[in-house]
């Protein structure tokens, strides 16, 4: 365990960004009961979660600006709707977890905002389902800019796109002519390079990267 691991404290704090009074209010009040402390400014402690509160995931990037990707960004949009394409455009700003409103109980949302803190991947099932399935598709100007400096190589990439595709290891290695056994050096470096702890947040990074 490293020193930042050691100081961080059993929940995150949240900062608020909640252009809509109603929806502010709300959230707030989630955020009491789930016993979290709110905090003025978003950067104080590595602790310290944005939480963005809006109707339409679009509206995330208005409030909270986009940046070029360089890795996964301490903030949680919580919305009502999801488009593929924004919540893949989303992705690909850095931020990982999302949450419906019609989920954002006291626990899930707790959990939530430690995955964003953790720079792990939470997504609603049927938002990742829907950007898996073609619609988030990333334009093909935004792609070609991520390939000139992709971290994985071709391999790499077709494993990706058919992990994304939900093909287990066997399958995988049907569709390549290979072994199992490589099927899994493959994923191993694959996730060493993307510095990911699962499948579904190289699923997750990949989209967000433009890669598949």
């Amino acid at each position: 365990m490293n020193g930042e691991q050691e100081g961080r404290t059993a929940f995150p704090t949240a900062h608020l960004v909640a252009p809509d009074a109603a929806i502010r209010a709300e959230v707030l009040a989630v955020l009491r009961r789930a016993g979290v402390t709110s905090v003025p400014e978003p950067h104080g402690s590595p602790d310290t979660v944005v939480v963005t509160a809006v109707a339409a995931v679009s509206e995330a990037l208005v409030a909270c600006p986009p940046q070029p990707w360089s890795g996964p960004r301490r903030t949680l949009v919580i919305a009502d709707r999801f488009s593929p394409t924004d919540v893949a455009r989303v992705l690909r700003s850095g931020i990982l977890v999302m949450l419906r409103f019609t989920d954002a109980t006291p626990s899930r949302l707790a959990a939530a905002l430690q995955a964003a803190r953790d720079g792990e991947v939470r997504l609603p099932h049927e938002v990742l389902v829907g950007v898996l399935g073609g619609a988030g598709t990333p334009d093909p100007a935004g792609t070609s800019r991520v390939a000139g400096r992709s971290p994985l190589t071709p391999r790499q990439t077709r494993v990706l796109a058919l992990m994304a595709e939900g093909q287990d290891n066997a399958t995988i290695a049907r569709s390549l002519l290979c072994s199992n056994h490589t099927v899994k050096n493959v994923i191993y470096d694959m996730m060493g390079r993307l510095q990911v702890r699962n499948r579904a947040h190289a699923v997750a990074c990949g989209v967000a990267a433009g890669l598949i």
